[in-house]
């Protein structure tokens, strides 16, 4: 499994020329991108060399980085946003990354005082849709209750997701909270909103909404969340799931009390 130059997670990566697979455009540009950074490159690594008489490592890191993040900056805005993935909500600042997965379950990064001051207004985050009555934080180390009023209606459920090592309990519990009719809308949220958070709505969409594994690790890497490269380790554990187990044991263990 590689990554590929337009930021998609593939295996065998056959570097630029795999953006053009299902008709995507933007590889010319991508193309261009690239070597045009990596001449900028060359140019700074001569001009060190020649003033220096060698190459400062940290500088030509950053640009070496930054030519990484200008290709996917750049691959993210060519690729097509498919109409079936989560809808980017603006609701307020205090709920950065917000997205409407469903009426029943919406997704965000974390979210401020000024957030869950708006959430527990219980005012709808989409006209049509029911306010949220349950926040579910994916945070190891941080807690919610802090930054929610004690008169809030809202509730709390707290998940400690570990992204290093995901764990089939946490995807259980999710997944009860979730599915818990009295419990929606849920709100789903880690720090970012895109790699934890990510690694349960796909789970979610390939457990309730019939979507394959690699519809649902297309959304979490190219849907704009944010998806940080760096853990492979939940795409490979979304691809090992036993989504089956997953689902006999939310049926067995029952709706959240």
């Amino acid at each position: 499994m590689g990554l590929c130059l337009c930021g998609r997670v593939s295996r065998g990566c056959a570097g630029v020329t795999c953006c053009q697979k299902n008709g995507e455009p933007g590889r010319q540009k991508i193309t261009d991108c690239i070597q045009f950074m990596r001449g900028v490159i060359m140019r700074f690594n001569v001009a060190v060399q020649t003033a220096q008489g060698k190459v400062n490592g940290f500088l030509y890191l950053g640009l070496l980085l930054l030519v990484s993040a200008s290709s996917a900056a750049l691959a993210a805005t060519e690729n097509a946003r498919q109409d079936n993935w989560a809808t980017p909500v603006a609701a307020s600042a205090g709920l950065p990354n917000l997205n409407r997965v469903s009426p029943a379950l919406y997704r965000s990064a974390q979210p401020t005082r000024e957030g869950f001051v708006l959430l527990s207004a219980q005012e709808s985050l989409v006209s049509g849709d029911e306010p949220i009555k349950t926040v579910v934080s994916l945070r190891a180390f941080n807690d919610d209750a802090p930054k929610v009023a004690a008169t809030s209606s809202l509730r709390l459920e707290q998940i400690r997701f570990k992204t290093w090592h995901p764990e089939d309990e946490d995807v259980v519990k999710f997944l009860r909270i979730a599915t818990t009719p009295a419990l929606q809308p849920v709100l789903v949220h880690c720090l970012h909103g895109s790699d934890r958070t990510g690694t349960m709505v796909a789970i979610y969409r390939i457990a309730y909404q019939g979507w394959s594994k690699k519809q649902a690790t297309d959304e979490m890497v190219n849907g704009g969340f944010g998806f940080h490269p760096i853990w492979q380790n939940l795409l490979h554990y979304i691809d090992e799931l036993d989504i089956s187990a997953i689902k006999e044991q939310v049926a067995i263990q029952g709706a959240w009390q």
